[in-house]
């Protein structure tokens, strides 16, 4: 098996199909959704479109919600930051010039599937996705990324990886156990949430191979820091996940064999972060 960056975009293409950076597709990713849209999952839990809605721009959730209101917002939530990066970079032309390698046209198209991805989780409760802007922090810290020179960012966009496999496994982990008396539920939040999951393992290793000795030292230490970011500025999540667990977590060495347990298929991690 090919390694290293060679080894990343022969498995992006094995993974993902043929690239359409103009219609914002990839043919093998378009497959995983038809198959989603022939057998779709329905839960019968009656999750109010309204509370919903009126929690999604709320920058802590009002008391009293129900753990699988939150489970839902936190999901909505957690990939607004990366939207909006997504956004930003193709605006500013950052993964769509002719003179972009492989693997970051396709990084690029895979940001815009986790959207959708997330969405599905939504729609197995009947709720419609909407794109609420992340807040003003994570906004920040987005533009950041987006803007600094690439020598320099690469560090801190592969600590938001890092960071953002633990969350969205967490949350994984949290909607599984959930929708537990819905086997069929919870297994398609489990699909849906991997499929985010192997992706973001690839991002993590593309950052790492582009990095250098001393920048990927950057990255192990902002990624503790990014992490307890990312849960402040979602709120939801300190109401599933215990605080101190978490923070432990994020503390230890970033495990991607852990991560990568029980996926159904293989994940690629250009060089080790």
């Amino acid at each position: 098996m090919t390694s290293g960056l060679v080894g990343y975009q022969e498995f992006l293409v094995e993974r993902d199909g043929e690239a359409d950076l103009l219609n914002r597709r990839l043919s093998h990713r378009e497959a995983y959704f038809d198959g989603i849209e022939k057998d779709p999952v329905r839960s019968t839990r009656r999750i109010d479109q309204d509370v919903f809605n009126a929690n999604l721009t709320r920058r802590r959730p009002e008391p009293g919600l129900s753990p699988e209101m939150l489970f839902l917002l936190a999901t909505a939530k957690l990939n607004q930051a990366e939207r909006f990066g997504v956004s930003l970079g193709e605006a500013y032309g950052v993964n769509s010039g002719e003179d972009r390698p492989l693997e970051r046209v396709y990084i690029e198209l895979e940001e815009h599937y986790h959207t959708k991805l997330l969405a599905y989780v939504l729609d197995i409760f009947g709720l419609k996705f909407q794109v609420a802007p992340p807040p003003f922090v994570m906004r920040q810290f987005v533009k950041l990324n987006v803007f600094l020179p690439e020598r320099i960012g690469v560090a801190f966009v592969g600590a938001g990886e890092m960071a953002g496999c633990v969350m969205f496994d967490q949350l994984r982990r949290v909607g599984v156990r959930l929708f537990a008396d819905e086997p069929a539920v919870a297994a398609r939040i489990d699909s849906l949430y991997r499929e985010i999951l192997i992706d973001e393992i690839g991002h993590v290793g593309y950052c790492a191979a582009t990095c250098t000795s001393a920048e990927r030292a950057v990255m192990r230490r902002l990624y503790p820091y990014v992490g307890r970011l990312f849960a402040r500025q979602t709120a939801e999540i300190g109401h599933l996940l215990d605080r101190e667990e978490l923070h432990a977590l994020l503390d230890r060495p970033f495990d991607v064999e852990a991560l990568s347990a029980g996926l159904p298929h293989r994940t690629f991690l250009a060089a080790q972060p």
